[in-house]
């Protein structure tokens, strides 16, 4: 358990880092994000949403940045990468009765400075095999002008 602690504590750790902070960043409260920001992830989201639905993996990563450095944390390991976390969700969720379809809810979205958001949801998998459900928060980062996941914690 204590190394699940630390390995938490170490992504947003990595997480914070990456994100672009100024001095003025620090003496913000941490807020809702932009209209147009929410926005924008919020049909990225239901986009991704769609892709799941149809299993079309590819289609859903498109929110995540293209990146070795993207993170995907579940509850057993941590994966590096958007190549690695497509491959363990084709693994993962071989047919469509895995699959099932995806429902979202969001509960909160904070600016954490001004080129990245946290999202914290909830999702529900209904499945032929047993619907399943649980918490994320997601860290969106603006990238040359886009806005792309860093982080996924599932």
């Amino acid at each position: 358990m204590r190394y699940l602690q630390k390995l938490f504590l170490l992504s947003f750790v990595i997480v914070f880092s990456s994100c672009q902070c100024n001095e003025q960043d620090h003496n913000k409260v941490i807020s809702e994000p932009p209209k147009e920001v929410k926005e924008n992830i919020l049909v990225q989201m239901e986009a991704s949403r769609h892709c799941w639905n149809k299993g079309d993996f590819e289609g859903y990563m498109q929110v995540y940045w293209k990146s070795d450095s993207m993170l995907f944390m579940g509850i057993n390991k941590v994966t590096n990468g958007w190549e690695q976390t497509l491959k363990n969700y084709k693994k993962g969720y071989p047919d469509a009765a895995a699959i099932g379809e995806l429902k979202y809810t969001f509960e909160h979205f904070n600016m954490l400075a001004d080129d990245c958001v946290l999202l914290i949801g909830k999702y529900h998998l209904t499945r032929e095999i047993g619907d399943a459900d649980g918490y994320f928060s997601l860290v969106w980062k603006n990238i040359d002008g886009e806005w792309k996941i860093i982080l996924d914690h599932t």
